[in-house]
């Protein structure tokens, strides 16, 4: 994490409310409704696997910015770096430790409703 902040020239707090808004914005694409929402931001072990993937994606950002000698690269270059090897998280879901939160999305077909009595 050392590097990362380093690389990226932020405080540990920068960093900290960076990765809370990445975990937020993942939490919000992978539920539906504001329950669901909060369940899966909530969860422990999907917190524990996001951080998990997230290792791994700063894994990859410092093996492709670890030849970067240019005294050019700016902060602002390595964020950029850092935002496409995050990227990728929004594209991965959990899908055993969602099962039970999130309801699966299927278009054209409207949610059931208890509420919805034709």
């Amino acid at each position: 994490m050392k590097k990362v902040l380093e690389k990226l020239a932020i405080t540990p707090e920068q960093y900290e409310s960076m990765i809370w808004n990445f975990y937020n914005n993942w939490c919000q694409s992978v539920s539906i409704t504001t329950r669901e929402y909060q369940q899966v931001l909530a969860n422990s072990s999907i917190n524990a696997w996001f951080r998990v993937e997230l290792t791994k994606c700063e894994k990859e950002f410092l093996m492709l910015t670890r030849h970067y000698t240019n005294p050019n690269v700016t902060p602002k270059d390595y964020s950029k770096c850092y935002a496409d090897c995050a990227q990728k998280l929004f594209n991965i879901r959990p899908m055993a430790l969602l099962n039970g939160i999130v309801k699966p999305k299927v278009k054209g077909v409207p949610a059931f409703n208890a509420l919805n009595v034709n």
